[in-house]
């Protein structure tokens, strides 16, 4: 496989990755209805992957290609079934953020290794505007580690009623 095809198998992936968490995502905006802070966080990042997927997008394009149908749509399809398993069980925000941490460090994992990638292949200027999503992938994920304790928390405390 040629330097290219592999950087832009990895965007790909990293493209329908975006895709299925912005489906997680929606879900839990809903369900964080009666945490007002909590809700605003998601939201925010909500809109913040959505910017992540046109940046992974336009750096396929950079490179001549287009997001892969194929990968997308299996992404959608298990951000959906991901998104609708959350109910309304007492524990589902500290699932979510727990989810959530794990997913927001994967992204980082995967952003780090595309941007390596991009410069080894000669294509620095799509590892910079990589960067800008790892620090906000970055970034949310220090504000779940600073919410998961209230989360628990809570969680905790209803349990005892």
């Amino acid at each position: 496989m040629a330097k290219n095809d592999l950087v832009v198998a990895w965007l790909n992936d990293a493209y329908a990755m975006e895709n299925s968490i912005i489906e997680v995502l929606e879900k839990q905006v809903d369900l964080a209805s009666d945490h007002p802070a909590i809700q605003s966080g998601i939201q925010r990042h909500l809109d913040q992957t959505r910017g992540h997927a046109e940046t992974v997008k336009s750096c396929l394009s950079q490179l001549g290609e287009s997001p892969s149908g194929i990968k997308s749509g299996l992404a959608s399809i298990g951000g959906k079934l991901q998104g609708a398993a959350m109910g309304a069980a007492k524990d589902d925000l500290v699932k979510a953020a727990l989810q959530d941490y794990s997913t927001e460090h994967m992204e980082i994992a995967s952003y780090k290794a595309l941007i390596l990638a991009t410069q080894e292949i000669g294509e620095p200027t799509l590892g910079e505007s990589l960067k800008e999503v790892l620090a906000e992938e970055e970034a949310m994920a220090q504000w779940l580690d600073s919410q998961l304790p209230a989360i628990v928390r809570e969680a905790v405390t209803q349990g005892e009623t």
